[in-house]
């Protein structure tokens, strides 16, 4: 019985051989164009904007097929590359998702609700204005068409047959943040800026234009705010957040604990981007454990220990790598002198500028080992850089396709320089660039020591 039971638990965890269950959705298919054995599958809730540490990790074979259950309690908005997909228990679709909604397409139990999601829109582009596409002679043309195309989509939306009356709620929700969006995004993608000579000029401009609007913001903002759970909706989120950083007296509604708590998290939590020291840890760690909604608590805490891995002091995070010979090894295996690390690759144009820096400092500085790690998607390009390049100075270079380098050392992007002391523990996670002379040089210095 305990085998059984066992077998069941590894099954649904890796979404094997396994069948959606009543708390479960599943999803079989392709993930070929994402072109990785190991594609994200994110929260695209409220909960999903206050961290990262649910992010699903979908196993691909090969040839691009992958089959994953996910565990649900109840139904649920993720993101998969430009993908928004709503899954709920029970679900089981065999899919083809592809980078761009377009491409993507859904068969079996949530069909439904998931080909309807590909024409969403998306919000950074200003929703129903189409990145400019849209805008017309003036707002009164411009507000015509899109509230005509909002009245489509409506019409889509009462259309389905087999969504349910959550999905139909939670999606009005999104037409009309998406309406709201639009109607404020006409000041940007319109010529109503362009005569602005200084920041006064186009803030007048700008509330001038909000006042001219509210009527037509104010009842949709009242609408996207009145139940806290369509903030699960990411356009809803958008516009209140935006909204609520502007004159009250210009667009006014209800704003819960539970929004608010959410925008004071968005400014705090750009904070966990700093080089983590204790004295932030302890910051951070104090105002998370005193928030009151217990899912953002339990994602702002759990955000701050995975950063926390990445403190001075702290064992450094270790990951395979290549070297130029093709052997392979650890990070790890060149500890015994302090390591400065370089994160690069050949499409990264401020990677290349800081090379010269990196090498030349690297002659400087006999008892640090510099290290250059490639992150490129093949050793060729790779290769074929360095023999290009004369001179490398005494940089020890590396690749690595290792996930671990990004998951493990949190990096969203690079140039990113490491520092690792001669016992492999963590000096700095955040090391300044090669190019900060006036930092790196004394920093370098002081562990340039035999």
């Amino acid at each position: 019985m305990r085998k059984n039971l066992m077998m069941m638990v590894a099954l649904l965890l890796l979404g094997i051989g396994a069948c959606a269950g009543p708390k479960s959705a599943r999803l079989h298919g392709s993930l070929k164009e994402f072109g990785s054995n190991n594609v994200k599958m994110e929260l695209a809730g409220a909960v999903g904007d206050v961290s990262d540490i649910n992010v699903i990790r979908i196993p691909v074979n090969d040839d691009g097929t992958f089959d994953l259950v996910v565990p649900l309690e109840k139904p649920t908005y993720f993101q998969i590359g430009r993908n928004t997909l709503y899954l709920s228990p029970g679900d089981d679709m065999e899919v083809n998702l592809g980078t761009s909604q377009p491409q993507s397409w859904f068969k079996g139990k949530g069909e439904e609700a998931n080909n309807y999601l590909k024409g969403r829109l998306f919000p950074k582009a200003g929703s129903f204005m189409e990145a400019g596409r849209n805008v017309k002679e003036n707002f009164e043309q411009t507000k015509k068409l899109i509230d005509g195309m909002a009245q489509k989509r409506i019409e889509e939306l009462k259309a389905l047959n087999n969504v349910s009356k959550e999905f139909r709620e939670m999606e009005m929700m999104r037409i009309k943040a998406d309406l709201a969006n639009s109607y404020m995004a006409y000041l940007w993608y319109s010529d109503l800026l362009k005569d602005c000579k200084t920041r006064e000029e186009g803030e007048k401009v700008a509330n001038d234009f909000n006042k001219s609007i509210r009527e037509y913001i104010n009842p949709l903002l009242k609408e996207i705010s009145a139940k806290d759970k369509y903030l699960e909706v990411a356009v809803v989120r958008d516009v209140l957040s935006s909204c609520n950083e502007i004159d009250p007296s210009i667009f006014d509604f209800p704003k819960s604990q539970r929004l608010k708590e959410l925008n004071e998290i968005y400014g705090v939590g750009e904070r966990m981007d700093e080089e983590m020291t204790k004295s932030l840890y302890d910051e951070l760690y104090a105002y998370g454990s005193k928030l009151k909604n217990a899912d953002f608590k339990q994602a702002f805490l759990g955000r701050l220990e995975k950063r926390a891995k990445l403190m001075e002091g702290r064992p450094a995070i270790d990951f395979a790598v290549v070297n130029m010979d093709g052997k392979k090894g650890k990070l790890s295996d060149y500890k015994g002198k302090v390591l400065y690390v370089d994160f690069w690759a050949t499409w990264c144009m401020p990677c290349l500028g800081e090379m010269p820096y990196f090498n030349e400092l690297s002659k400087q500085f006999p008892n640090i080992q510099f290290v250059g790690i490639s992150l490129d998607d093949n050793t060729e390009v790779w290769l074929n850089k360095l023999k290009g390049d004369a001179d490398h100075g005494k940089v020890l270079e590396l690749f690595s396709t290792d996930p671990l380098v990004r998951t493990g050392w949190d990096i969203t992007g690079i140039p990113r320089f490491l520092l690792i002391d001669k016992d492999f523990k963590i000096i700095s996670a955040s090391a300044p660039r090669p190019s900060e002379k006036d930092v790196i040089i004394p920093l370098l210095e002081k562990y340039n020591k035999k």
